[in-house]
């Protein structure tokens, strides 16, 4: 292990990955990612810019994690890095040990919850990050005995944490049907929207009122000879709204995706 290393090498790599070239695409950068869902991205690397190996382990035992299950967890993660060799030279070689390491990361995510209430929100965030990785669904299937196990043992602890808390849903609060029309939506298509999406929309909404407020088109008096002009919504004249309600068909073909992946494989 060299003097750079922080923990062991799988926490280094996921950290430097992560932090350092944002990135997600490594099992390593993709644990990492989940422990900042958990413990706060802020907080981790913080403990991890100090190079404090200490504040890393009482940061991962803020929420009651047994020493344990601190333990088997980097314990599997050293084991891990050897695996991958093993893989590396020969891609036959198959384990579940990415998905053991997942389950304690499940673990890590209950003990929060069992102290704070989680929101709708925050449960899908890190559900997301853990199962919906299409590097880490490749990743599973080509080097694990079974590429669902973490799914499967996410639905189960899921129905617990559904059983045992109160979840708290977070709702969006909405603009009226005729503001979002003039900007080439409507209230229908924005309640499908994710709830971080409809606060970013409607923040652009009301910076672009508060410049200048968009004018709906007058209906010409119906003359003789001329033509009624037809109601249409307006467009904004910028693809930051366009780009919002593609980004939530994209999402739901994403969704489409994944469920077609688990029915064929």
């Amino acid at each position: 292990m060299s003097e750079q290393t922080f923990v062991n090498d799988f926490i280094s790599i996921g950290m430097t990955e992560y932090f350092t070239r944002k990135t997600a695409t490594t099992f390593e950068s993709h644990i990492v990612e989940c422990l900042a869902d958990i413990y706060g991205y802020d907080n981790l690397k913080s403990a991890y810019d100090s190079k404090n190996e200490g504040n890393f382990a009482t940061l991962l035992h803020r929420y009651g994690l047994s020493r344990t299950t601190f333990d088997n967890f980097l314990r599997d993660t050293i084991k891990y890095e050897s695996f991958k060799e093993e893989n590396k030279k020969d891609p036959s070689v198959k384990s579940d040990l990415a998905s053991k390491i997942e389950s304690h990361i499940i673990t890590m995510f209950l003990y929060k919850c069992l102290l704070i209430e989680p929101s709708l929100e925050e449960i899908s965030h890190f559900e997301n990050d853990l199962l919906n990785n299409f590097a880490m669904i490749k990743h599973h299937f080509n080097t694990s005995l079974n590429p669902n196990k973490t799914r499967e043992t996410w639905e189960k602890k899921k129905k617990m944490l559904e059983d045992s808390v109160e979840l708290i849903e977070i709702k969006p609060k909405y603009l009226d049907a005729f503001t979002y029309a003039k900007y080439g939506t409507s209230l229908e298509e924005v309640k499908k929207m994710d709830y971080r999406m409809v606060e970013e929309l409607n923040n652009y909404i009301e910076s672009k009122e508060a410049e200048t407020p968009i004018v709906a088109p007058k209906r010409m008096p119906n003359k003789k000879g001329s033509r009624l002009l037809r109601d249409t919504a307006i467009s904004s004249g910028n693809g930051y709204v366009d780009a919002l309600l593609i980004a939530g068909i994209i999402a739901t073909e994403m969704s489409i995706g994944l469920i077609y992946l688990f029915l064929h494989f």
